[in-house]
């Protein structure tokens, strides 16, 4: 979904089994991430709705976040955006290669896929990714601006703060989003 924002999120996704095993690049996790105000509204009303018992806070008005939303729908807070992670911290690849002492190795793809499984190479599914992920990051620059909302443990980042990319990238970006727009 994140390298397609504009598919329809209920058709089918790539290797949807919830139960196997995984393995992922830890630097990708974006841990840092930047909020307004509303946003973090936005995120309390979805934790509270998603709560099994409990919410606490440190104030009592803070239980009820939904009085200052404008809409209480969840694809609409942060206008369809808000559970978005950074776009332009999301890279192509992730297959994994492991190699065993004796031997053995194993391989998956970026959804898990197995080098006997039909999906394991899909190079249509990943050049549509490619095009749309491109895109997305064009528009999203254009949305957020120069400075990332949220960053990943990638070596670029200094952590002391939110990464801001460089004029060039930034008009490379918005000039992307301009061509698109045009289409």
């Amino acid at each position: 979904m994140v390298r397609n924002p504009y598919q329809n999120e209920r058709n089918a996704h790539p290797n949807q089994d919830f139960f196997h095993s995984t393995i992922f690049k830890l630097t990708d996790i974006q841990t840092y991430r930047s909020l307004s105000e509303q946003e973090v509204r936005e995120i309390n009303y979805v934790t509270k709705k998603r709560a099994l018992r409990y919410v606490a806070c440190a104030e009592k008005e803070w239980l009820y976040p939904e009085r200052h939303l404008p809409t209480i729908h969840w694809n609409k807070l942060g206008n369809g955006l808000l559970l978005m992670p950074e776009p332009r911290e999301i890279h192509m690849g992730g297959e994994v290669l492991i190699g065993y002492k004796g031997g053995r190795s194993e391989a998956w793809n970026e959804y898990g896929h197995r080098p006997w499984q039909k999906d394991y190479k899909d190079e249509k599914r990943l050049a549509e990714e490619s095009r749309t992920l491109e895109r997305f990051k064009a528009e999203w620059s254009v949305i957020q601006g120069p400075e990332y909302r949220g960053t990943s443990f990638q070596f670029h980042h200094d952590h002391n703060g939110p990464y801001v990319v460089s004029d060039k990238l930034h008009q490379h970006f918005l000039e992307l989003a301009r061509r698109y727009k045009r289409r």
